[in-house]
């Protein structure tokens, strides 16, 4: 049975939590993401050095890139359903120390083989990163808190993506390229076996108050045992719903923007603005950091902006929608220009205005899913949008050697940011109720 305690009532009664655990947790998922994407970009800033010491191409390299992708977008799948079943403190735990060992791996390759092999298997381990942190915030945070804890733990792909280019340049120049992919993995290992450690459901974690578990829940429906009633939608039902099919497609394109972002940057920078490595290691961290303190900014004002009474399609709908739109904006002037410092100018609005729409992106999943069925969402959800991340360096990196040069490869951008805009724009993120051949 039922008790009375639902969604919008209860939420506008507890206005505060006795207690922050909440927040460590959260603390967790920045720092493996910051980790995740460190060991992620740290092969797009070695991208120049590798081209050439293995005389491998704009195309060869987009393979390469491409190639974390392949396992990537069916390891969202998998491991978002298994996150359903098991949970995420295994599942993000073995996946981190897995994504470690293949970094480390990276330097030991000698040649185009067995770089797609350790790109095949960093993409699935890495695949766990963002459905387990999705899964993790729709149990530990409440819907008026979501963004800013989504944005918290997002926005750390632009920190660990800013921290790649200097960091990994220093360590190329210092100790060779291989140092690089070494060192970096390294740190996922360690973060796994504080996450192992650390991480518990909120109903089991020790350190979590009565108080705070009750502002935890206070959007759900609590059954006369103490648990929250659950509606689950089974994961090979997910793709049925429009809802999620509408918002995966939106992913899709945003998803090609971002990555064929950022793993071209470093070497966009160099060849077509002509830095040198320790130059574009110091000047590539700008964008990211734009976007790391645009993120904060504007989640935190649509957290505020739902408590205040506006509704929930309308907080997403504006995020994404005009996110996109000024991205699409931004990247054109980035066409226009002539100098690097006024690509970099324009390439850190862009970064600013994506991610504005990322702090909304990532919300998705937590907010239409069942309660506690966030990971299979996300796997479905990621598994779309990561087809995108797949075409994204192979096809940039053809752009970057056709006749149409970088600029045909922006133009692309521009065009799926738009197309993203309008379908986030137009989608309704209401929990999602099973349907009657699904209950």
């Amino acid at each position: 049975m039922e008790v009375e305690m639902t969604t919008n009532a209860a939420a506008g009664e507890i206005k505060k939590a006795k207690g922050h655990v909440r927040w460590g947790i959260i603390g967790m998922l920045m720092l493996a993401t910051t980790i995740n994407y460190l060991d992620r970009v740290n092969f797009g800033v070695a991208t120049p050095t590798l081209m050439k010491e293995f005389g491998l191409g704009t195309t060869e390299m987009g393979v390469l890139m491409s190639a974390f992708f392949w396992s990537y977008t069916i390891g969202m799948l998998i491991l978002g359903g298994l996150l359903n079943v098991t949970g995420p403190k295994q599942v993000y735990g073995w996946a981190a120390t897995a994504w470690g060992v293949a970094t480390m791996l990276t330097g030991a390759c000698t040649g185009m083989y067995s770089f797609i092999a350790v790109r095949i298997g960093l993409g699935a381990a890495e695949a766990a990163s963002y459905p387990a942190s999705a899964r993790v915030v729709s149990v530990w945070v409440p819907k008026k808190e979501r963004a800013f804890a989504t944005a918290l733990f997002d926005c750390c792909a632009r920190v660990g993506s800013a921290f790649a280019p200097p960091i990994v340049a220093f360590i190329i120049i210092a100790w060779g390229w291989q140092m690089s992919f070494v060192i970096t993995g390294a740190l996922a290992v360690i973060w796994a076996i504080g996450w192992f450690i650390w991480y518990q459901e909120p109903a089991d974690h020790p350190k979590l108050t009565e108080e705070e578990l009750a502002y935890i829940r206070q959007d759900e429906i609590i059954t006369q045992d103490g648990k929250v009633h659950v509606t689950p939608i089974p994961v090979s039902r997910l793709i049925t719903y429009p809802t999620i099919l509408k918002v995966s497609i939106g992913y899709f394109f945003l998803f090609y923007v971002w990555n064929a972002f950022i793993f071209w940057l470093p070497t966009y920078l160099m060849q077509a603005r002509g830095l040198s490595l320790k130059e574009m290691g110091m000047y590539a961290t700008i964008p990211y950091v734009v976007g790391v303190i645009v993120e904060l900014i504007t989640a935190k004002l649509m957290d505020v902006w739902y408590e205040s009474g506006a509704k929930l399609n309308t907080v997403r709908r504006t995020t994404l929608g005009v996110g996109l739109l000024g991205g699409a904006v931004t990247l054109f002037f980035v066409m226009q220009v002539d100098t690097a410092f006024w690509a970099l100018f324009w390439l850190s609005i862009f970064s600013g205005f994506f991610a504005y729409a990322c702090c909304g992106a990532w919300t998705i999943p937590g907010d239409i899913a069942p309660y506690g069925q966030a990971g299979g969402v996300s796997g479905v959800y990621g598994f779309v949008g990561n087809l995108g991340a797949v075409i994204a360096p192979i096809l940039m990196g053809y752009m970057a050697q056709s006749k149409w040069g970088w600029n045909g490869g922006f133009a692309i951008m521009v065009l799926f940011c738009v197309i993203a805009a309008v379908l986030y724009a137009s989608t309704n993120y209401q929990r999602l109720e099973p349907k009657k051949q699904d209950a």
